[in-house]
């Protein structure tokens, strides 16, 4: 199956800017040419779904985490792949106990991300940006705030700081074009990137400007180069 379009996440977008250009074609073979048997996305459902629901009751009761560790652990599944993402799964929940004291949503009110969000374009390229938590709060003046939360996963991505920052600014926007409803203005303190990988808050950036200057221009790279990989 080959995709025509070209097209990306966010978290992957972010680690295709801070990487050298071997990595970088590599991302872009496997974005064009996806394994059928194999979604980024959907390794690591069971804990994105299990941590993303204890993100939005609040981040206090840890029972959805237990909870899905348990169900996980019961699993025989027969074949070495899905032992392999199960076991992916129940590491990334482990990890993310960890981090429960990492966790703050700075007041706001949240609420689980759409199950079926709009992408944004940025230089021809679609960018899947599908935020997690959907952060709402009220400031001075009773200002209204709107942000998200991302949640990182592989362990394998060249996944730091720097990426962490790209992703944010692309949240912002996102929260912008997408989300925001009435007055709401984005908050950059909501857009924080959740490192389970790692075990890191990333907080989110105040300064955007420059980082979708240089997002825009690699997905003008991507687009150019998208014929030819």
């Amino acid at each position: 199956m080959t995709q025509d379009t070209p097209t990306i996440s966010a978290n992957k977008l972010a680690e295709y800017i801070v990487s050298k250009g071997a990595r970088q074609r590599r991302i872009l073979h496997d974005r064009k040419y996806p394994d059928p048997d194999f979604s980024i996305g959907m390794y690591h459902k069971e804990a994105q779904e299990a941590i993303s629901l204890y993100l939005a009751d609040g981040a206090i009761d840890p029972d959805p985490i237990d909870k899905q560790i348990q169900i996980l652990e019961q699993l025989s599944p027969g074949k070495i792949g899905t032992i392999r993402r199960i076991n992916s799964n129940i590491s990334a929940l482990e990890r993310f106990q960890g981090m429960l004291d990492d966790i703050d949503l700075k007041g706001a009110e949240p609420q689980l991300g759409s199950n079926s969000p709009q992408r944004m374009t940025i230089s021809n390229v679609k960018v899947s940006v599908r935020p997690d938590i959907i952060l709402r709060g009220t400031g001075p003046r009773k200002k209204k705030y709107v942000g998200a939360l991302k949640l990182h996963f592989s362990t394998t991505d060249n996944f730091n700081e720097e990426a962490a920052g790209y992703v944010s600014a692309i949240v912002q926007v996102y929260c912008k074009d997408f989300i925001a409803i009435d007055d709401e203005v984005v908050n950059p303190n909501y857009c924080q990137v959740i490192d389970v990988a790692d075990e890191i808050v990333y907080p989110g950036v105040k300064a955007t400007a420059q980082r979708m200057k240089d997002i825009q221009a690699e997905c003008l790279n991507i687009f150019d180069l998208w014929p030819r990989i």
